[in-house]
């Protein structure tokens, strides 16, 4: 599978074990110390404190697209920074679920 930096990706798509693999095939992961992650989780409640039942995630795919190539950009022009990847999922998600 090929993994682009960034995108917008509907539910069940995209797995986790892709991403990394595709960062371990890259041109400059001999250069590569560490990898960091965020995984975000649907909590059940708000920060005022009302119950949550499940989340709809959606995007305006194209604009969505483009910010997110551009944050990667900025990112990996940063010293030190070999790769940025950002994955936008869109669909029905539970509580407790992984947002990848």
């Amino acid at each position: 599978m090929v993994v682009k930096h960034a995108g917008v990706h509907p539910k069940g798509t995209l797995q986790f074990i892709d991403v990394i693999e595709s960062v371990k095939k890259g041109p400059d992961f001999n250069k590569v110390g560490a990898l960091a992650s965020f995984i975000g989780v649907v909590r059940g409640e708000t920060e005022k404190g009302e119950a949550v039942r499940r989340l709809q995630l959606e995007a305006y795919e194209e604009q969505a697209g483009q910010i997110l190539e551009a944050i990667c950009r900025d990112l990996k022009s940063e010293k030190g920074i070999v790769d940025v990847q950002i994955h936008h999922f869109t669909g029905d998600f539970e509580l407790g679920e992984d947002l990848v």
